[in-house]
């Protein structure tokens, strides 16, 4: 089953989207520091919806910006 990863800030609005129709791409992780493309972000939580009638499961990752330089 392909995976989606929508990226969405505090307030629900999409920063990104990803589709991983392979699923080669780890499931983030809470508090872990990201970077697609110049943002860095901190990933606040990950959330699953399964989606059976597109056959793939969508994973809403909710992010807050993250300073240069945090790699925790």
């Amino acid at each position: 089953m392909a995976r989606i990863f929508r990226f969405v800030d505090i307030l629900g609005s999409e920063l990104h989207r990803i589709n991983d129709p392979e699923n080669k791409l780890p499931i983030p992780e809470i508090r872990q520091v990201i970077s697609i493309g110049q943002s860095r972000m901190r990933v606040e939580s990950v959330t699953l919806e399964r989606n059976a009638s597109s056959a793939s499961n969508v994973y809403y990752v909710r992010v807050r910006a993250a300073p240069a330089g945090q790699d925790d």
